[in-house]
């Protein structure tokens, strides 16, 4: 498909696969990944299957898209939605949050920041992660105090815009080469994040800083998230055994699909975390998300990201991923991932 571009110079390769039984009956998977790579992991697959649950880094990424093919494709053979075969449907709707990317700006009302808040909380979303401009680094254009300053009033201003009855959530991109957040700085930023109700903040450190995410974990009142950017489950079994932090974010077009989500999911469960898809998902990846995390037993953490884009749902017939007045998305109720490719698409 078209590299999708997501701002900010982030264009990311991504991949549609559909497979077909001898039977006729097809499954969708997507993945972010290149075609080539799509192509090598297929026929690693076709020569040896269970090459699918033991990949390397490299070709777990592609492997992600077949996977999820065949889960849909078990579905329809079953005639049974894929939540009911990861373990049983808990929930028939699920929270949707928007990941929205927002300027740096003095929190003025009218402003670009309160303009792009505002439109998205009238897209009826109930949860909205923040992503601001430069949050968290720093110049010699500000004494660290002004900077502590400035950010604590975006915060403020953003608490203020969606009122109480919106869940805030705060990304500061800690896996960015650039990144120079520190433990002082992250605490800092935890207090003011406490106070204003924040459900969580994501990627405070590098991905690689453990010990400094152990002790923030230990330390904030507020959830620590992060892991987005790893890949093996052994990866995420590393966090979860040190508890360092409060929810998992794996990604099924990029760890290997719905198997291995459901693998990392035991292991964290086994620790006490939670697990929150990481989505930049096309419409594949955000309908395996809902029927992952329609199985999930608590309500607080039972939600998906959606990032507002039109390859959501540009290539499905029907959207069925239209909010209700709570802004969640009803779990698709037919067989497999419950998707079928518009005509057009197909031409």
């Amino acid at each position: 498909m078209p590299p999708v571009d997501w701002g900010g110079g982030d264009v990311r390769e991504v991949v549609l696969l559909e497979l077909t039984t001898p039977q006729g009956i097809t499954g969708l998977g997507s993945a972010y990944t290149g075609v080539r790579q799509l192509r090598d992991a297929l026929t690693q697959y076709q020569h040896d299957p269970a090459i699918l649950h033991h990949a390397d880094a490299e070709m777990t990424v592609p492997m992600s898209a077949i996977d999820i093919a065949l889960w849909d494709i078990r579905g329809k053979q079953e005639n049974l939605p894929v939540s009911e075969l990861l373990g049983g449907r808990k929930h028939d709707r699920v929270l949707a949050y928007a990941t929205i990317d927002l300027p740096m700006t003095s929190a003025r009302a009218g402003d670009a920041f309160d303009q792009i808040l505002h439109s998205t909380v009238e897209k009826g979303f109930r949860a909205v992660k923040l992503c601001i401009e430069n949050f968290g680094y720093r110049d010699h254009g500000k004494s660290d105090k002004e900077w502590d300053h400035c950010e604590a009033k975006l915060l403020r201003f953003a608490r203020k815009i969606v009122g109480n009855n919106v869940q805030l959530m705060l990304d500061v991109y800690g896996s960015d080469p650039a990144w120079t957040g520190n433990c002082d700085w992250a605490l800092k930023t935890i207090q003011i994040l406490e106070e204003l109700d924040y459900l969580w903040i994501e990627e405070p450190f590098t991905p690689g800083a453990f010990e400094d995410f152990v002790r923030l974990t230990q330390t904030a009142k507020i959830a620590i998230a992060g892991g987005e950017n790893f890949i093996l489950e052994c990866e995420f079994e590393k966090l979860s055994k040190l508890k360092a932090v409060n929810i998992l974010q794996p990604d099924c077009t990029r760890v290997g699909g719905l198997s291995r989500m459901q693998s990392i999911r035991d292991t964290a469960s086994q620790n006490d975390l939670h697990l929150i898809p990481h989505g930049w998902n096309t419409a594949v990846g955000l309908a395996a998300d809902l029927q992952f995390q329609a199985t999930v037993s608590d309500d607080e953490y039972c939600m998906v990201e959606v990032r507002p884009h039109k390859i959501i749902t540009g290539l499905l017939k029907h959207d069925p991923f239209t909010l209700d007045a709570e802004g969640k998305i009803t779990v698709p109720a037919g067989a497999g991932l419950g998707l079928e490719l518009n005509d057009a698409f197909r031409k």
